[in-house]
């Protein structure tokens, strides 16, 4: 096994729009700590494969496709943009590469940025490239809640809250180590938790606890830290929305230094060849929860929307923007009846990553095998992908988030079983291929 990592910062400059709050009133103000992208690339006889971490609320498939040809061409031969996965920690105290919560020419001239920081990133990891060897480990680590349990939030079915009342809280940590000397090279950490502990009223660039606890763990051990976040669609973090800097900082200091116990850690050891595996990405259809026959239909559903109590001081105009788009693709006969999602895993040792490029509930991950780990905003942002028990619940991710995702409706309750059983033949593969390696 092979691994190089690198970074470069990507704090917005002040101006640029900030995403994941449709009440947030204005752009970047400032800058409570920098921002970062991450880089790390593996190498086996045969295999290559490259993660970039961003502190990004989310990004379009069209950039994410970019920066995985900006990074293969920073690193040539044999890295294609098939290998690269790019991969956002969800901060909602960072930029919104999506176009989600606005777009314009500063965002633009951000992913410009962004694009050069990729660049840089990736040649240092393939400049760095050296034998490593490798361990992991996992822990219980509870630091989110199920917010969809709280009082008000949706109606909530016994079957969902029987669901939902058990969160995976699994920690997932993967050290990769200088063969010979064992310096730290790279940390990969996983967990499920929105980076939502600072709220709306903070205009100041964070990567929230994820960041945080990202370069506290570089400042500590030298080495390139990658947070992959999980499962996490309906998960909260503990200490609630919107906390001060100051819990927010305790909150990512909890994480690090779990992720930094080497007793989480199993021996460590050299990867036998072909142990680094990994599946060519897929578009994974799932059908929808509704269908507008006529423009009738679609006034209708508008109606009920501009009556939901959503506190968004912009709704009323997102959801007229939300109905004209509708309106345009029903007289064009392209009004979607299905949301894709990119799915792609990689199997490195006995843990296998499955990417997503949506918002997933935690209940999909409960519904794994142990050592498979989920992982969310990867190549592309499609949407919530609620349960089937909690569709009948309504709230903000059944309700109204397919509105700024401007599709029609939430994803139907058949889209659990599709999405479910995408992942497994997904999973079958990167076992299947390591195994007949072995």
């Amino acid at each position: 096994m092979y691994c190089g990592a690198g970074r470069a910062e990507i704090t917005p400059p002040v101006g640029t729009p900030m995403g994941g709050y449709a009440n947030r009133l204005s752009p970047c103000q400032g800058v409570l700590e920098p921002l970062f992208v991450r880089v790390l690339l593996l190498k086996q006889t045969g295999a290559a494969c490259m993660f970039i971490t961003l502190d990004a609320l989310a990004i379009n498939a069209g950039r994410a496709q970019k920066l995985c040809e900006v990074a293969a061409q920073a690193c040539g031969d044999p890295v294609t943009p098939g290998d690269v996965r790019v991969i956002c920690s969800h901060t909602h105290s960072g930029a919104d590469l999506s176009g989600m919560f606005g777009a314009g020419a500063q965002l633009a001239l951000y992913f410009e940025h962004v694009t050069t920081a990729v660049h840089t990133a990736a040649q240092q990891a393939c400049n760095s490239l050296t034998p490593a060897t490798v361990a992991h480990g996992t822990t219980s680590l509870p630091i989110g809640k199920n917010r969809r349990l709280r009082p008000g939030h949706a109606q909530v079915t016994e079957l969902e809250r029987a669901q939902g009342a058990a969160i995976d809280h699994t920690l997932t940590v993967i050290s990769l180590r200088r063969a010979g000397t064992g310096q730290p090279v790279a940390t990969l950490f996983h967990t499920a938790c929105h980076p939502v502990c600072l709220g709306p009223e903070n205009t100041l660039a964070s990567g929230d606890f994820a960041g945080i606890a990202a370069q506290s763990i570089e400042q500590q051990s030298g080495a390139t830290a990658l947070f992959f976040n999980g499962a996490c669609g309906n998960i909260t973090p503990i200490i609630g929305r919107g906390s001060s800097y100051a819990a927010t900082r305790e909150l990512a200091q909890q994480v690090a230094s779990a992720v930094l116990d080497t007793r989480l850690l199993g021996e460590v050891g050299c990867l036998k060849p072909g142990c680094l595996k990994a599946a060519p990405q897929t578009l994974v259809p799932l059908p929808l929860s509704c269908r507008f026959e006529s423009a009738a239909d679609i006034e209708q559903a508008a109606t009920w929307l501009l009556q939901q109590n959503t506190g968004f001081t912009s709704w009323e105009a997102t959801v007229q923007c939300w109905q004209q788009r509708l309106l345009d693709q029903l007289v064009a006969g392209t009004l979607p009846t299905a949301v894709t999602i990119p799915l792609s895993t990689v199997r490195l040792g006995g843990v296998c990553f499955a990417f997503l490029g949506a918002e997933v509930f935690n209940e999909y991950q409960l519904w794994q095998p142990t050592n498979v780990r989920l992982a969310s905003y990867t190549n592309g942002e499609g949407c919530y992908i609620p349960s089937a028990a909690a569709l009948a619940g309504g709230g903000y991710e059944v309700n109204t988030a397919p509105v700024f995702y401007g599709l029609p409706c939430a994803p139907a309750a058949d889209a659990e079983r599709a999405l479910l059983a995408a992942i497994r033949e997904q999973i079958g593969l990167v076992q299947l291929a390591s195994e007949d390696a072995d």
